[in-house]
């Protein structure tokens, strides 16, 4: 017996622990084409996600719509971002291309959808693809590299304010209002307030516009303090998120 077994134990096959062990070493270590998955329903999406496990271009976590944690990702990863938004129904229909205008402002968006979806819809609010979900999951996975292959030749500038000075020092201290401070910076188009709060909202319902009213008031009043504002205008009871000013340079409303 050698020193190495006295010390450790005999040396034999490595069991199903051990294997299940490195197998998740290797997961952490492969770069994925998506950036994030976003689901309307977890538990639907989980099966996807098992059929498509050997292709690896969907990393295996899953985040609800809403989720702050995803939004985030979204806004401080370097590079350009490939978000799936799977669609496991066709409960989800209605409104869907609202969905994927609000969420396209943020990141390039392929849509994974039902049987006999409108496809067209989704492709004019701003997916840069729409997909079937039930596709063999070889086909899938190669029409999502390609996107991503698509996407890193593009490279569409997005404006990247919030990491700069002065926006820096002025980031809120609470996570949700870091990420709304990040989500109205980063965007590649004024936000309208209807799709921030779709977007902020969960797949279920939309975020209140009483609710966005009082954390914009909240963001605002942490600005204030580093001169800075949420610039805005509204006009025929909509209103439109521009980024932050410089609070003198603040629009009446």
């Amino acid at each position: 017996m050698t020193a190495l077994s006295i010390a450790h134990g005999p040396v034999g096959p490595v069991g199903p622990v051990e294997e299940r062990v490195e197998e998740l070493a290797e997961e952490e270590d492969v770069t994925y084409p998506v950036s994030i998955v976003l689901t309307l329903q977890r538990e639907r999406t989980a099966s996807l996600l098992r059929a498509m496990r050997s292709q690896r271009v969907l990393p295996a976590q899953t985040h609800t719509w809403g989720s702050e944690r995803a939004y985030g990702a979204l806004l401080h990863e370097a590079g350009p971002h490939l978000t799936v938004l799977d669609v496991p129904g066709s409960q989800w229909s209605d409104g869907l291309e609202r969905r994927v205008r609000a969420l396209s402002n943020i990141a390039s968006v392929v849509v994974l959808v039902p049987d006999h979806t409108d496809s067209v819809r989704l492709l004019l609010a701003g997916a840069a693809n729409v997909l079937p979900r039930d596709s063999p999951p070889r086909e899938l996975a190669s029409r999502i590299a390609a996107e991503r292959r698509w996407l890193d030749m593009r490279r569409s500038p997005r404006r990247r304010v919030a990491d700069s000075p002065p926006f820096r020092a002025a980031r809120p201290q609470q996570h949700s209002q870091q990420v709304l401070l990040d989500i109205l910076c980063s965007a590649s188009r004024p936000w309208c307030c209807h799709d921030l709060c779709l977007l902020l909202g969960t797949a279920g319902e939309p975020m209140s516009r009483r609710a966005l009213q009082g954390r914009i008031v909240r963001l605002n009043e942490r600005l204030a303090r580093d001169g800075l504002a949420v610039d805005c205008t509204t006009q025929w009871g909509r209103t439109t998120f521009l980024g932050l000013v410089e609070d003198g340079c603040v629009a009446p409303h």
